[in-house]
């Protein structure tokens, strides 16, 4: 079936024809020539072996970093972000035609997927231990990593390594919170939520009661109905970035939630290592409100604006905050899950 491509996207040369078995990695991007080549290195290293660069109309070197790479294929969004669900209906319109029956890993710019034994095998390897047990998608959490010092005085160079830039973070303290759609539940904490929206901590008796009823309204099926009545929350940070990408598979909101896809007990889980935050950490914000290209009217990022306004030099490093080490130790803190099949699977790579 030919899936037609909405809101003019174009192929910026000849459209992708990747070969059966390849690992397909999405991207939707606009103005990312600072983080790009380090994220592109990411996947290569990992044994991606095609790349669609969706690009929303970049005016920095975007696509010139793209294009240098011949397993890359970059398509012009020149449409509405915000318009198209915030990437999903550009997303889920490419894999469609261009990733049917592949293992797809859809993620942004400055995240970098690790996972157990993701040092020693690659994501081939990965993807063909999920498929042998009947898993379909990998669950994974979004950790937030940040520089030692003030935001603003950072010199990161295109290309450098990120975890070298901004090595370190904080273990999040995760909760669960039921949603209607799938993986049926959500996990939310961790530094951004301490910083940006404190409101939404359980911890305040307000919040947590107001969750409960909440949770009941799920499990009676009602939050369709009564979602204007669901509790603010911080960003979450669950993801399910990578997925077997066949008939009936979707992206809902982002990775966060998709259509139904299978997981297996027991299976692995993983990382996304997230460097949102660099040195262009306020005009990026200040870009994202200009447009409102982001949900809810940009919350996020006017969050962001208010306490870099407070504090011009802002910094997220604090008493808390960890260097981070490699996989294992985010495994040994709890943050991502090995499986004793996998771990004899690698073992025989």
């Amino acid at each position: 079936m030919s899936v037609e491509l909405p809101d003019g996207l174009a192929w910026l040369g000849a459209p992708p024809q990747p070969a059966p078995g390849e690992v397909i990695a999405v991207l939707v991007t606009r103005n990312e020539a600072l983080r790009l080549p380090a994220c592109l290195a990411h996947l290569r290293a990992q044994g991606v072996d095609r790349a669609y660069v969706i690009d929303n109309r970049s005016e920095d070197a975007t696509r010139e970093i793209a294009a240098r790479h011949p397993w890359v294929h970059v398509m012009d969004a020149p449409g509405s972000y915000a318009g198209s669900g915030f990437g999903i209906s550009w997303t889920n319109a490419v894999l469609d035609r261009h990733a049917r029956n592949h293992w797809a890993l859809v993620v942004d710019a400055d995240e970098l997927l690790v996972f157990p034994g993701c040092a020693e095998v690659g994501l081939p390897a990965l993807c063909r231990h999920l498929a042998g047990i009947g898993a379909e998608a990998l669950r994974t959490i979004l950790l937030d990593c940040f520089p030692d010092g003030p935001l603003d005085r950072l010199d990161y160079a295109p290309g450098d390594p990120l975890p070298e830039a901004a090595p370190w973070f904080e273990p999040p303290g995760l909760r669960a919170e039921p949603i209607p759609n799938f993986p049926y539940d959500q996990e939310y904490g961790g530094v951004r939520e301490r910083l940006f929206f404190a409101e939404t901590d359980p911890a305040r008796l307000s919040r947590r009661l107001h969750q409960k009823a909440w949770n009941a309204g799920v499990k009676l099926g009602a939050a369709a109905r009564l979602q204007r009545f669901a509790p603010r929350r911080s960003p979450t940070v669950t993801k399910l970035p990578l997925v077997f990408w066949r008939e009936g598979a979707a992206l809902l909101a982002s990775t966060h939630q998709l259509a139904p896809m299978r997981l297996v007990p027991g299976q692995p889980s993983g990382v996304l290592l997230h460097y949102k935050f660099l040195q262009d950490f306020h005009a990026r914000a200040v870009d994202a409100v200009q447009r409102d290209a982001h949900w809810d009217g940009s919350r996020e990022y006017r969050r962001y604006l208010a306490a870099l306004a407070r504090d011009p030099a802002f910094g997220l490093h604090g008493p808390l905050s960890l260097r981070y080490q490699g996989p294992e130790q985010l495994t040994a803190l709890g943050l991502m899950r090995d499986g004793a099949a996998w771990l004899r699977q690698r073992q025989t790579e």
